[in-house]
């Protein structure tokens, strides 16, 4: 198949964390509360989360949720809670060979892209990813739901990544974790690329486990 640009996931394909909640736990027990759950935070804020990500409600809204969902009541702490908050989103580690196998497929003339259902803008997240040791100038589209308002599952933001490409889906890759976008992207026409994905039993053109494995399917000669 004959690639010229490629979509990446951002969370879960390109970085994780690690560290998940650390600021957030300090930031509580300051004030003489206790980290939830996960779970019961997340099953909280299920609603919450996908108001955020299609861009009904601001990040800052759904922060002092969370918050709230933690015992703050307090609301002239919630800037300090939302910072603490931020300091958690921002604090990614990437998956082993991102970086290095970026730069060999930009250096071979792939136009590279972001798709991320977030609700954090992408300018945030490029700082992110820069910090990393990823330039700015390596991405030819990065597209963020809650700035796009509208998820992956619909589609419609592929087609906006596509446009900003300036490609077609027959000649695009889509990398990602997610079974449910991994399914709507093949429908699209994008050739799907499964690393790590959540339902072990999703059909795509290819699956990886390793960042690196994306030279070998590309980049053939490279060392």
């Amino acid at each position: 198949m004959s690639i010229t640009a490629i979509l990446f996931d951002a969370g879960g394909v390109l970085y994780h964390r690690p560290r998940t909640d650390r600021h957030l736990a300090a930031f509580l027990s300051r004030h003489s509360l206790k980290l939830r759950h996960r779970s019961t935070v997340e099953r909280a804020m299920r609603a919450g989360l996908f108001d955020v990500q299609s861009g009904r409600i601001s990040r800052a809204a759904f922060y002092d949720a969370i918050l709230r969902v933690h015992g703050v009541q307090d609301e002239s702490l919630f800037p300090a809670g939302r910072e603490a908050l931020l300091q958690d989103a921002a604090d990614i580690e990437l998956f082993p060979g991102v970086l290095e196998t970026l730069q060999a497929l930009y250096a071979a003339g792939f136009r590279m892209g972001v798709i991320s259902d977030s609700a954090h803008p992408a300018h945030d997240k490029i700082e992110w990813l820069a910090a990393r040791g990823i330039p700015a100038d390596i991405w030819r589209a990065f597209v963020v739901s809650s700035e796009a308002g509208m998820l992956k599952t619909g589609g419609l933001i592929f087609e906006r990544a596509l446009h900003l490409l300036g490609t077609t889906a027959r000649e695009t890759a889509f990398v990602g974790h997610n079974s449910a976008e991994l399914a709507r992207a093949a429908e699209m026409g994008l050739i799907t690329v499964a690393f790590m994905p959540d339902d072990p039993a999703i059909q795509t053109h290819y699956r990886i486990g390793s960042f690196y494995s994306l030279r070998d399917l590309w980049l053939p000669n490279s060392s």
